[in-house]
């Protein structure tokens, strides 16, 4: 084990102690699911460092979920023999509202979606650009946001607050990932990614300006209908990233902050947090 991985283990167990802890102060209590910005193994990742200012906290999160898994449950198994198929159901959202009914946290942490536009699914949002057409389908992107993403988000908050109606419920829309073709590795050998710079290769998009232009439209609808979502909802509540993280030297890879640039997210969390309460409950 790394001297990061027993660091990530300890914060962990510090965690959770004090969300089971009763006399723990409720408005430092976390529940949060999510992807790999909330469970990343190679450096400190936005949970860890929240972790490491004091909040209680239950991870649900894991990398590489997709919202429709957290949502509605994508696991599958095939009985080969009667030639079946079953799905397992919401079993990551029964979690999430277990968690909830256990701890009582005053705040739910979400960070989903970006699994659910990158990698293959880019493909989908993108002409050749031999096809002689507008590059990005940008009509396709935003009925996929207002006819999938924003129902789902908005289903998955009301379950949640039919466990507890006065949980804040906080959600960040990233910031604009970086087509650099940098992929998730570790001690050399690369386990998963890239996501990005794959998708325009195939369809021969290969000006870096052009790719930044279409990811920028992208994630600035995606935090559009956050915001209204926000609007719509008094307990929910949008955190902005756009524009924090500019360079390729702020970035992991792809799609994944440095150390530094996930402490800067853990701060506007507890920022936000703070306002909502008008204290510091840590």
């Amino acid at each position: 084990m790394t001297l990061l991985e027993k660091e990530k283990q300890q914060l962990n167990k510090a965690s959770l102690k004090r969300i089971i802890d009763i006399d723990f102060n409720r408005d430092a209590k976390i529940v949060a699911e999510g992807d790999s910005w909330f469970a990343y193994p190679l450096i400190r990742d936005v949970l860890d460092h929240l972790r490491k200012m004091g909040y209680g906290i239950k991870k649900c999160s894991k990398a590489g979920d997709t919202l429709e898994n957290m949502v509605y449950g994508a696991k599958y198994k095939i009985d080969k023999k009667l030639h079946l198929v079953t799905n397992s159901g919401p079993e990551n959202l029964d979690k999430v509202k277990e968690a909830v009914q256990d701890y009582r946290p005053r705040f739910f942490l979400f960070s989903a979606g970006g699994n659910d536009i990158i990698g293959e699914e880019l493909i989908r949002y993108l002409n050749h650009i031999r096809h002689n057409q507008q590059l990005y389908r940008e009509e396709e992107f935003n009925t996929m946001l207002e006819r999938f993403m924003k129902p789902a988000i908005t289903y998955y908050l009301e379950k949640i607050w039919e466990v507890d109606n006065s949980i804040d419920v906080l959600m960040d829309g990233y910031d604009y990932a970086k087509p650099n073709g940098k992929s998730y590795n570790l001690i050399g050998i690369k386990l998963s990614g890239p996501w990005i710079l794959p998708g325009f290769g195939a369809k021969g998009i290969t000006d870096r300006g052009v790719q930044e232009t279409i990811l920028k439209k992208m994630i600035d609808r995606f935090n559009e209908m956050l915001i209204e979502i926000d609007k719509e909802h008094p307990h929910f509540h949008h955190i902005d990233l756009r524009g924090n993280f500019p360079n390729d030297k702020q970035w992991h890879n792809e799609i994944h902050l440095k150390s530094a640039g996930f402490k800067t997210v853990a701060k506007q969390y507890h920022e936000k947090i703070k306002n909502l309460l008008g204290y510091n409950p840590i």
